[in-house]
């Protein structure tokens, strides 16, 4: 146990913090609504045309918790990444193109048998333009949310915590949280002052019945083990940047290449689920081998790595 006083008050700092991102989303959110909603019918921003409330919340959230992540690092006593563990990295174009390498191969070989066994049924129509958002969505969500889940929460338990329950925990909160999400209700209600807390009582709605909701958070956790271990093997988001980019881009270009034809979703299980958390993560035992391929892979690499490095 860490007995700097700095240390012990940090989980209630962060604490505090989770809350004033939540509370700065419910205020927030509805006038932003309101104005992107403006926008929209005077036509200089027509794309948000029937944006729904719950996605603007869900947007408010994540820009509020980028945007008091300064005053609650200065708060907590972070003045620098390298007090969170992450250092400068000499091989970063390496790690990246590594890690996009190893999570996109193997998902493409699983997506290929599915399409050869009839899980997945190629689409009649494909939208070229959608391909480009899934690039930038992998990209957004690489960056973004490693630097939230494996920077800063990842970090932050490492100050306080051994390296197994630092991972361990970072990869709870990683799984869990991808469920926080509100589903579209019927019809389009209106929006008023209090519409943000009462998205907080529906943040589970859009979960998929179970059994698939196990199975996702276990392919989550794994997930987020993996690349907690990758972040903190290599003291560098890089490697985990890649391989999260990488997933997102292939589980994505899967569902936009093609659809899933299993009826019932669960039909097929334990081996092959639906996707699950907009079409991102997988489900079944045969996902799960495909993560395990790859944490194999990036284990060999890193064991190579500090290899070359004892030999240098």
């Amino acid at each position: 146990m860490n007995s700097n006083p700095a240390v012990q008050a940090m989980p209630l700092r962060l604490l505090v913090y989770v809350l004033a991102v939540v509370l700065a989303a419910c205020v927030v959110s509805p006038p932003i609504y309101w104005l992107g909603s403006w926008l929209a019918e005077q036509g200089w921003l027509p794309f948000l045309q029937g944006f729904p409330f719950h996605r603007y919340f869900s947007r408010t959230i994540q820009i509020s918790a980028l945007v008091l992540l300064v005053p609650a690092f200065l708060w907590i006593g972070i003045r620098r990444l390298s007090q969170l563990g992450i250092e400068r990295n000499g091989t970063w174009q390496r790690d990246l193109l590594l890690g996009l390498s190893v999570a996109i191969l193997p998902v493409v070989l699983l997506g290929g048998a599915y399409i050869w066994l009839g899980v997945y049924n190629v689409r009649a129509e494909i939208d070229p333009a959608r391909f480009l958002r899934i690039l930038a969505t992998a990209a957004a969500v690489g960056v973004l949310e490693e630097f939230l889940f494996r920077a800063v929460l990842l970090g932050l338990c490492l100050r306080a915590m051994p390296p197994w329950a630092a991972i361990g925990i970072n990869a709870v909160v990683f799984s869990v949280i991808h469920f926080l999400r509100v589903a579209r209700p019927a019809g389009q209600p209106d929006v008023e002052w209090w519409s943000g807390f009462e998205q907080l009582t529906r943040l589970f709605s859009s979960a998929p019945p179970w059994p698939i909701l196990g199975w996702g958070l276990v392919s989550l956790l794994v997930a987020g083990v993996l690349l907690a271990w990758a972040t903190w093997r290599t003291k560098s988001l890089f490697l985990a940047i890649g391989i999260h980019a990488g997933w997102v881009l292939a589980q994505q270009g899967l569902q936009w290449l093609a659809r899933y034809a299993v009826k019932p979703p669960d039909a097929l299980l334990p081996w092959v689920g639906p996707n699950v958390v907009s079409g991102a993560v997988p489900t079944g035992l045969a996902p799960l081998a495909i993560l395990g391929l790859t944490s194999a892979l990036v284990w060999l690499y890193l064991r190579r790595e500090a290899r070359t490095r004892h030999n240098a």
